[in-house]
């Protein structure tokens, strides 16, 4: 494998860990939500923040599964997709038409609610679930480290799940003393 290869990799590999730390840190904070939002009026700073997370996480799991046209995404990075798809959808224990209509709601809220405007969308759509969008990333990025060759050093975390609850714990300890 070449450099740019391994570079091109760990770029989507960055990205789901971005996704992973702003997912894990939104379900934190909103889980104490009320609590750091009071006395502040009309101000609601951590509803902000929460918002700009669930953006953030939206954003960079679309970067890795959205559009194949994005550098990131899964298709440019795997070169066996068919391979990548068995283990998705064997790992989420969905199908390939459940997984396609989990796609649409993300890139629908991601493009209507995150990236821009649709007044429409945004008054008649809803917030997709994310456990299927954690699951996914989770897994994209397990079989990605695995395609590097031995002397490719990777210093990010080795599981996302783990790794972005670290983050989001770390998060609380810090605005919660």
């Amino acid at each position: 494998m070449d450099i740019a290869r391994a570079k091109a990799i760990e770029n989507s590999m960055m990205c789901l860990t971005i996704f992973s730390r702003s997912i894990h840190t939104f379900f934190a904070l909103a889980d104490v939500l009320e609590h750091l939002d009071r006395g502040t009026g009309d101000l609601f700073p951590f509803r902000g923040v929460c918002n700009a997370l669930i953006g953030d996480a939206a954003i960079h799991w679309c970067k890795v599964f959205g559009s194949d046209a994005e550098g990131t995404h899964w298709k440019c990075v795997v070169d066996d997709h068919a391979g990548f798809r068995k283990v998705l959808f064997d790992e989420l224990r969905t199908t390939p038409t459940e997984f396609h209509a989990y796609w649409k709601k993300m890139t629908e809220f991601r493009s209507n609610v995150i990236a821009h405007f649709n007044a429409e969308h945004f008054s008649n759509g809803s917030t997709p679930e994310f456990d299927t969008a954690i699951a996914a990333a989770a897994m994209a990025h397990k079989y990605m480290y695995r395609s590097f060759p031995p002397n490719v050093h990777y210093a990010g975390p080795m599981d996302l799940i783990s790794y972005g609850k670290t983050a989001s714990e770390a998060v609380l300890n810090r605005i919660l003393v």
